[in-house]
């Protein structure tokens, strides 16, 4: 069976969702409070009820013929009592351990691992995997239904060997010395074929009951599984335990399957399930942007924040729909809308290490901003005009703010034309780089005073801020060729070779268009870089950056680039750039004011919008 029509209403927070088509993969997304947890929890509510139940209404689909023959039709509508009868009559009987046909299982967020409770001898040693359990147990506590699943495997070894041991008393009571191991299969190759694909090249040792423990080796050693890592053993309790289960047409509930997993984990252990039994249906409550980037080839729904008046907050994600292509344009997956309700991108040649770096400044101040490195300075140009064409006009219910390096705009145009452009999402720092506001003569000189002896220049605001000038002087041609190329670099754009019209045309005249093409994209290159306008900018900009240090004012401290900048200041401590800046951000942070003071405005300022 799987759900194919899904309908919730009045759930807070969810007020209204529906989703029609589900395929056999759902992933549900959308930040926290959104009410993904409780979407499950009431799903599971609804099948475990003898009645119909007044929030939800599911279509769930027939997927084998056993099904279909039950019911005597393909559909059943929960909304229909005489639908809810037929489907509990489906999932209420007993099962075998190994074969749960048309069940439910769930996988629950909490899903730690308790200490394992000693397994009782007895003398009865019946197939654990034939016995018949109660449907109920697949939804469950996980941590409790590991215990059942180790003491299985235990169970089983034990009493797959007291059948060996009759079937050769038997047959030595017969006179026959030539029984056949062959129908003795090993009934833990699929345990152990899972912990390979999972945990290789770690390997699954046979389990020994009186050990009460599960053990694997690696290297040649042996060890407890309580030795791996809360990741490795999280994926180990969900699979073996849907192992052991062998689900085959039922419906499997994961909540946030990617806790406490690292992301590659994440991936191998969905691998791993949708190998398990046939024609199962995975439904995945998630923030991981990676499960909902690979799963947008089956149905990805985001949960938006409730409206009034009530509009349906399931939200179908498309891979070619505006808002997915606008964001891979920024240089992100449609996975980034799961991390909050607001994205503020960071944009710089180290977004990653300067998204570090910010929320060291902002520390916790703003619990509602989400920072995601988002790359190049090249997306700056696209933002603006997504912002406007795309981005505002859906519904996704996040919002996006940009923060970007003052080095991102060109000479040719001011911060606050693209800020206007940006409409109070895209903002633009107002120094060169972000390594700029570590230039504080005064914060510098306190972090050497407990590593510099006496008398050292380290310890002397005024001669840290005279070596700072002699770095920035040093580096004023280097800047301007920096700051001069990239506004030509702009200004020329990309050559486009591609002509209008081109359809349906011989080689000859194909050849005629491009090469008119060719003509007018070398007569534009060449207005642009003209060598008298190249060379009145460069000594424009030249004669800017030197009046920025003459008089000892500190204009340089924004305009000369600061990354390369505080590299060279930090070669002359023996002190790497990286740790530099640590300490700086300590330091900063015990100041009344601090040298941050305008990046926490601007952060506040997306805070409020």
């Amino acid at each position: 069976m799987r759900i194919r029509t899904l309908h919730v209403s009045q759930v807070p927070p969810i007020q209204h969702f529906s989703v029609d088509g589900i395929s056999d993969v759902l992933v549900v997304a959308g930040p926290n409070g959104v009410g993904k947890t409780r979407l499950i929890q009431v799903i599971l509510e609804a099948f475990q009820r003898g009645n119909p139940h007044p929030n939800v209404r599911m279509v769930v689909e027939a997927t084998c013929d056993e099904e279909r023959t039950a019911w005597t039709k393909t559909l059943l509508d929960t909304q229909q009592a005489a639908d809810v009868a037929t489907l509990m009559r489906t999932l209420q009987p007993n099962r075998v351990r190994t074969s749960s046909s048309s069940s439910i299982f769930q996988f629950e967020s909490d899903r730690t691992i308790q200490q394992l409770q000693p397994y009782n001898f007895t003398w009865d040693y019946a197939d654990p995997f034939a016995e018949s359990i109660g449907w109920g147990v697949t939804i469950s506590r996980l941590r409790d239904r590991f215990q059942d699943t180790v003491h299985s495997l235990f169970r089983k070894v034990r009493a797959r060997r007291e059948q060996i041991a009759l079937r050769g008393e038997e047959s030595l009571k017969r006179g026959d010395t030539t029984m056949s191991l062959a129908e003795f299969t090993d009934p833990l190759e699929p345990f152990k074929t899972a912990f390979s694909q999972l945990l290789g090249p770690k390997q699954l040792v046979d389990p020994e009951p009186r050990e009460q423990q599960l053990f694997y080796t690696i290297d040649g050693s042996r060890f407890p599984i309580t030795a791996l890592s809360s990741g490795e053993r999280e994926v180990l309790n969900i699979a073996f335990d849907t192992i052991l289960r062998n689900p085959s047409n039922s419906i499997i509930f994961f909540d946030e399957p990617e806790l406490h997993l690292h992301p590659e984990l994440s991936y191998k252990l969905l691998q791993t399930l949708r190998t398990i039994g046939p024609n199962n249906q995975l439904i995945f409550c998630t923030h991981s942007a990676e499960i909902i980037t690979a799963s947008l080839d089956n149905t990805v729904v985001f949960i938006a924040p409730p409206r009034e008046p009530p509009t349906n907050q399931a939200l179908v994600v498309r891979e070619d729909d505006d808002t997915h292509q606008a964001l891979k344009m920024l240089g992100q997956s449609i996975g980034i809308i799961a991390l909050g309700k607001k994205l503020v991108l960071v944009e710089g040649l180290h977004a990653s290490l300067d998204k570090q770096t910010y929320g060291t400044i902002l520390k916790n101040r703003f619990p509602n901003l989400v920072l995601v490195a988002s790359g190049g300075k090249g997306i700056i140009t696209s933002f603006a005009t997504l912002m406007s064409d795309i981005l505002e006009r859906t519904i996704w219910g996040v919002q996006f703010f940009m923060l970007c390096d003052r080095d991102a705009i060109s000479l040719a145009r001011s911060a606050t034309d693209v800020e206007d452009a940006g409409r109070g999402r895209l903002r633009v720092l107002g120094r060169y780089h972000l390594e700029n506001y570590f230039l504080d003569e005064t914060i510098l000189a306190t972090i050497f005073e407990t590593m510099e002896p006496d008398g050292s220049w380290l310890r002397s605001p005024a001669r840290i801020k005279e070596r700072l000038e002699e770095l920035a002087r040093s580096m004023i041609s280097y800047a301007t060729a920096l700051i001069v190329s990239a506004q030509y670099r702009e200004q020329t754009g990309n050559v486009d070779m591609m002509p209008n019209g081109c359809h349906e045309k011989s080689a000859d005249q194909l050849v005629g268009l491009m090469v008119d093409r060719l003509n007018s994209e070398k007569a534009r290159v060449a207005a642009v870089l003209d060598p008298q306008t190249i060379e009145a900018s460069v000594r424009a900009e030249y004669r800017r950056l030197e009046q920025s240090i003459e008089g000892g004012q500190d204009e340089w401290k924004n305009v000369i680039p600061g990354k390369q900048l505080l590299s060279r200041f930090a070669s002359l401590t023996n002190l790497d750039a990286a740790r530099l800046k640590r300490l700086y951000l300590q330091e900063a942070a015990t100041r009344t004011l601090s040298p941050f003071e305008d990046i926490v405005r601007i952060f506040d300022s997306f805070d409020r919008a």
